[in-house]
């Protein structure tokens, strides 16, 4: 077998792992909880401590704490320089109840163990003698109240033989509890284990060797090792050994190991019926006395009660005074209570008991009472506690084949491995727990501590066996210090690779523990899958697209979808993997990413005024502002707000900047009242006349008209130019479209003429608005010609009218004007020239008559002429501009065949 050196930085590395690895790696195996230690008369006791270990220590300590009562045994080496596992050694304790803790060293650095709880040193008793000492269930006999009250809960049975019992587990004293060997309730043993713990503060440890029915001779028949018959008809045979043999087991298999304060004696009532003699009784006892030493080798102490008392026989003063005789002389025995004084009568109407023998409710306590006062001082200071004895070693080295070989040390006359490992110093065994029974040459048990032998490692996997490519599998061992196959080292390892793995584990003493076998098997993986995308990759909310894998056995779409194909809703990356017969999953495929944009959040239409109106209004309606507008009921409006005058429902549904459609909005109604009938419209004349002038127009129909003049009543008097036009309003106060235009054309007349002379012979007619024509006339006749400006040769009064001639023969006329006097000149000899002088030799020439074919002569007063021109009629002024003449004096010449007038003219002047 491999051995393996463990290294200082191996070590140093399980010291660093105290809380994880604390319990696991040393442990008390003895004693167990609620054994109870017989202390000296110093009240102390040795206590041996055992148990196994399984890392490297230098020291083992002991921490003795106390729970209830007792000193503080601060940490104490029980053991340097411990070999192979198993440790053992010993602490000295005063009385009390306490706590043990183990920890082993290596330098300074530790690791507490595990310990163990209810050690007591205190007192131990065995209770032997007939039924009042083995007691029964059901009597009213109280367990103990105190926790540091104990027994071996366990019980022997009636047709049984003596026999060495299993290692025991120990127990409070509670009322039904079984006390080993015989005992078949705490009866007032757990009374008196109360009372003597609050006395002496220490726990209290109990056995019962009683046997109901047995007489002093039976128990000294069968401790002189012959088979007894019982006296009552002496035909029915005790087992073999017993009832002596309970006590004998008690004192060996117990007492050896735990010490022994006193064996506390009642018996008697047999002896009565039998008539028992007080030599006869005290003999029988004695040889009872003398073998219990002898075979325990201990000076035991025993303390006796005087007991005879039954119903129907009463005292049997032989029986008591055998008792006496046996205090007096078989050394170290002392007296107990006189229980014949003790709850009489124990039988009748009422009782429990209809034999008339046993103690029952008040009776038992009165007992326990009776008891503890004959366990006085002076007991306790003159009786002779037997000390325990301390327990036997193991040596282990290594086995073969996950084995190891346990030696116990030292020489004893017989050597019982439980768990039927063997009879012998040594055996080799496999993982279990191993304790060896010894006994010495009168019996005596002597034990050693449990021992741990590793199991042989058993692999667990973290799952199957058979696995895929680029998986793994953790193998675990139940032992960190554990050694792979495949050279990993530690509690467990992870493997990728196909093969076969073995754990081997190496304890404290280097021996080797190997696991079974365990195969891996790898399959491949199968190729990676395609996903392609069948829609869009961006989208708006509540659409969808469908993506698509290359065939495959079993789909894995990181949604957790397993179809070929799925519908998807929701933006991210999207792929899969796919896995095959084996259950092997491929690498992932190709990632397809999805955008999935919000819609617009829901919006909200505004009316801008009322939703009821007239067919000619309209209302605005708005919505909540987003990137794009949709209305429904209004065509091809796309605009935050639109104008609507038609019926119906409208609503909006609005898109934002990703271009996606929002859930419609509220719904507005719009209602649109009809608007009535144009009126048609009439005139009472003539449409079209001068200034001045009027038409009445009239509306037709009922209903109120209203003018686009303003006016608001049926019919209208129209002075001015304009196409009147009138709208009639309904009970709705909708108005109707206008009425077709009546045209109303007013001419202007023209202005009151001014009259003025603007020359020698010359009148004229003006003002703002001219006529077409005029009508002159001279006081009052009429004078031609009917233009604006006439030639006056006559001295009168003149006034004129203007006229303007329209189509359709309308003429319209101003007033006359204001009359003009003039009065003629006739001293000029008809013929007007001016200005004279002319500074800027410009010249206004009118004559009187109206002469035909004239021709003007400008002469220098020399006679030359400078200056010729025609005029074909003077009937009006002529004007001439004489520029291009020198300034001067000149002779300006008019004549014609009828005319001829000569005039000085100063040009220039």
């Amino acid at each position: 077998m491999n051995k393996i050196r463990i290294s200082t930085t191996l070590l140093n590395f399980f010291f660093l792992l105290l809380p994880a690895l604390a319990m696991a790696q040393i442990q008390i195996t003895f004693p167990k909880s609620r054994m109870v230690f017989q202390r000296n008369g110093g009240n102390e006791a040795s206590l041996w401590i055992g148990g196994y270990y399984s890392l490297p220590f230098t020291r083992i300590q002991v921490r003795v704490e106390p729970m209830d009562g007792g000193t503080l045994v601060d940490w104490t080496t029980i053991q340097d320089n411990p070999k192979g596992g198993a440790f053992a050694g010993s602490v000295t304790v005063r009385g009390g109840w306490y706590r043990l803790k183990i920890r082993g060293l290596q330098g300074e650095q530790y690791i507490e163990g595990g310990g163990v709880e209810r050690i007591g040193v205190g007192e131990v008793f065995v209770v032997a003698g007939q039924s009042n000492a083995q007691g029964f269930n059901g009597y009213g006999g109280p367990g103990a109240a105190n926790d540091r009250v104990s027994c071996v809960n366990f019980g022997s049975e009636v047709t049984q033989s003596p026999f060495d019992p299993n290692f025991p587990e120990f127990s409070h004293l509670d009322a039904d509890t079984r006390v080993f060997p015989r005992g078949y309730s705490s009866w007032c043993w757990g009374r008196l284990g109360d009372q003597l713990v609050a006395r002496l503060g220490v726990p209290v440890l109990f056995f019962n060797a009683g046997w109901q029915g047995s007489s002093s001779k039976n128990w000294r028949e069968s401790a002189d090792g012959i088979q007894t018959t019982e006296e009552y008809t002496n035909t029915e045979k005790y087992p073999v050994g017993q009832p002596y043999g309970n006590l004998k087991t008690a004192l060996n298999y117990y007492v050896n190991a735990l010490g022994i304060r006193a064996i506390l004696w009642h018996q008697g009532e047999a002896d009565n019926i039998f008539n028992r003699s007080a030599d006869d009784y005290a003999a029988n006892l004695t040889k009872i006395i003398q073998r219990s030493r002898e075979h325990s080798g201990k000076d035991i102490s025993w303390v006796v009660c005087k007991a005879s008392y039954l119903d129907g026989s009463g005292f049997d003063g032989g029986v008591t005074s055998g008792q006496d005789k046996t205090i007096q002389t078989a050394g170290n025995t002392f007296a107990g209570p006189n229980t014949d004084l003790i709850q009489i009568p124990r039988s009748g109407s009422g009782q429990r008991d209809k034999e008339g023998v046993h103690f029952f409710d008040n009776g038992l306590l009165q007992f326990a009472d009776a008891w503890n006062a004959s366990l006085n001082d002076n007991f306790f200071q003159n009786s002779r506690p037997q000390s325990p004895s301390p327990g036997a070693t193991i040596s282990v080295s290594c086995g073969s084949n996950s084995t190891l070989s346990l030696r116990v040390e030292g020489s004893f006359n017989s050597i019982n491995w439980d768990s039927g490992a063997g009879n012998g110093q040594s055996i080799t065994v496999g993982g279990g727990r191993y304790m060896a029974t010894l006994k010495d040459g009168r019996g005596n048990t002597i034990f050693t501590a449990p021992y741990q032998v590793p199991n042989r490692p058993s692999i667990t996997t973290s799952g199957p066996t058979t696995f895929c490519e680029g998986g793994n599998l953790t193998l675990t061992s139940p032992y960190d210090n554990t050694f792979w196959s495949n050279n990993a080292t530690g509690k467990s390892v992870t493997v990728s690779t196909a093969g076969s793995y073995r754990a081997v584990y190496r304890d404290v003493g280097n021996c080797e523990f190997t696991s079974d076998e365990v195969v891996l098997k790898v399959n491949p993986l199968p190729a990676a899958p395609t996903a392609r995308n069948l829609g869009e990759a961006r989208f708006c909310d509540r659409l969808s697209t469908t993506l698509e894998s290359t065939d495959a056995l079993v789909y894995n779409w990181s949604t957790g979808e397993k179809s070929k194909q799925i519908v998807v809703q929701k933006g991210g990356t999207y792929s899969l993997t796919i896995t095959d017969q084996n259950g092997c999953t491929s690498k992932e495929s190709n990632q397809i990413p999805i955008i999935v944009d919000p819609l617009p959040n829901r919006p909200t239409a505004t009316a801008g005024g009322p939703t009821t109106f007239c067919a000619d209004q309209n209302v605005v309606l708005t919505s909540t502002a987003e990137a794009g507008y949709v209305w429904e009921g209004v065509a091809n409006q796309t605009g935050r707000s639109v104008t609507v005058n038609l019926a119906g429902n409208y609503l909006v549904r609005t898109r934002n900047i990703y271009g996606c459609l929002s859930d419609p909005s509220n719904t507005i109604l719009i209602r649109v009242n009809p608007l009535p009938s144009p009126p048609i419209l009439t005139a009472g004349g003539a449409t079209t006349f001068c200034d001045g002038e009027r038409v009445t127009l009239t509306a037709s129909g009922s209903l109120k008209a209203f003018w686009n003049v303003g006016d608001s009543t049926q019919s209208i008097v129209a002075t001015r130019s304009n196409t009147y036009t009138a709208r009639v309003r309904d009970g709705n106060g909708c108005f109707s479209p206008p009425s077709l235009g009546l045209v109303v054309d007013v001419k202007p007349v023209p202005t009151v003429p001014i009259l003025k002379q603007i020359g020698t012979y010359t009148l004229e007619a003006s003002g703002t608005r001219q006529g077409d024509y005029y009508r002159w006339e001279r006081d009052n006749a009429v004078v031609e010609p009917r233009t604006a400006i006439i030639k006056a040769n006559q001295t009168g009064s003149y006034r004129a009218r203007a006229y303007l001639a329209y189509d359709n023969g309308l003429v319209c006329s101003s007033d006359f004007s204001a009359p003009i006097t003039f009065t003629l000149i006739i001293d000029n000899d008809g013929l007007s020239i001016y200005p004279n002088p002319s500074p800027n030799k410009l010249v206004t020439i009118e004559t009187l008559e109206n002469i035909t074919d004239a021709t003007l002569t400008l002469t220098t007063l020399s006679g030359q002429v400078l200056w010729v021109a025609t005029v074909a009629s003077f009937n009006e002024r002529k004007s001439w501009n004489l520029s291009t003449v020198p300034s001067g004096h000149y002779i300006l010449t008019v004549r014609s065949s009828t005319f001829k007038v000569s005039k000085r003219l100063l040009l220039g002047l």
